[in-house]
């Protein structure tokens, strides 16, 4: 082969090699800016103060920003693979994947607050979680993110205000408002299935007087007692109430007059024996009565209120009677 000619074919060789290098190096940067990128994401996700993960169209983990990792305790790579049950208690576990399948099964983003107890020190946390399928370039469904981010303050504080909101302070039990939904929903069911339903209210007796002489100090351990005794006697499905100062009322659901009148007497009874605290002290101390009044459901009732009324009816004739006394509507 004539010299010019190899000499060109090495030119034209020391050319591809040139561009080789050119089209290696400026992939090499983009790859690089990828990854900068990449760790630039990484980065944001990781100081993002939330758990974020992704799962594959089986449930299963395939990426976990740094805080969902320290919560596991595990690395990446660990994680790859592994579903939920390897981290939470199994009724947890249960529900995420419930909630799992129905994302990818609607292809739609759902939220829920998940309830997580601690086994060690038995510790409870509420994280609330959304979740969102994902979608390769093709459109295809490829698995799903979630984010979820702890409320336990949050649930704490929102279901002490509820507690504050459906109580009485003084003795625990549910107030009025309460009473009334409770009441609302037991009176609508009982109408429906035709079952027998049940009112008492029940005042202390001369109770102003107790105030009066010993104190509010006295009147309210008096109160407290009262809502003791009655606690006592009831039936886990029975709602207590105070629904006034010294008013309190009893709903009984499945409970017909006879068995309704029975209790009652069982109460006035009971807080009959019963005397003021310091009765060691002062011997002169009168007794705890209490009148008592009592409805039942009727067919011809339009509203819960109608059953109300007629109970209150009864306790102004156990009034009426001369104090520590039940009435029936």
């Amino acid at each position: 082969m004539p010299i010019n000619n190899i000499a060109l074919l090495v030119v034209v060789l020391l050319c591809f090699v040139a561009v080789l290098l050119v089209l290696n190096l400026k992939e090499h940067r983009q790859v690089q800016a990828k990854n900068q990128q990449l760790n630039s994401y990484e980065q944001i996700l990781n100081q993002a103060g939330a758990y974020i993960y992704v799962k594959d169209i089986h449930c299963r983990y395939v990426y976990a920003n740094q805080l969902t990792l320290d919560f596991f305790g595990v690395t990446q790579e660990q994680l790859k693979g592994t579903t939920d049950t390897h981290y939470f208690p199994k009724a947890v576990a249960k529900l995420l994947l419930q909630n799992d399948r129905k994302v990818l099964a609607l292809q739609l983003k759902i939220a829920d607050d998940i309830m997580v107890e601690g086994d060690q020190d038995g510790s409870c946390h509420v994280f609330h979680e959304v979740k969102q399928p994902l979608f390769d370039d093709k459109g295809k469904l490829s698995g799903l993110i979630g984010v979820s981010t702890e409320i336990t303050d949050e649930y704490n504080l929102r279901s002490e205000l509820e507690q504050l909101a459906n109580t009485d302070p003084l003795t625990g039990l549910y107030n009025r408002r309460s009473f009334n939904a409770f009441s609302e929903h037991e009176y609508a069911r009982a109408m429906r299935y035709f079952e027998p339903l049940s009112l008492m209210i029940i005042d202390i007796d001369l109770f102003k007087g107790v105030n009066d002489t010993y104190g509010h100090l006295i009147g309210d351990e008096v109160i407290k007692r009262v809502a003791l005794v009655c606690a006592q006697h009831i039936r886990e499905s029975d709602v207590l109430a105070r629904i006034g100062g010294e008013e309190f009322a009893i709903l009984l659901p499945g409970t017909d007059t006879d068995s309704a009148y029975k209790l009652a007497e069982r109460l006035r009874a009971s807080q009959q024996t019963y005397r003021f605290p310091g009765q060691h002290e002062a011997n002169d101390l009168p007794e705890v009565t209490i009148s008592i009044g009592v409805s039942t459901l009727s067919v011809k009732d339009k509203s819960f209120a109608q059953m109300l009324s007629r109970a209150d009816k009864a306790l102004y004739s156990s009034k009426n009677v001369g104090r520590n006394s039940v009435h029936v509507a």
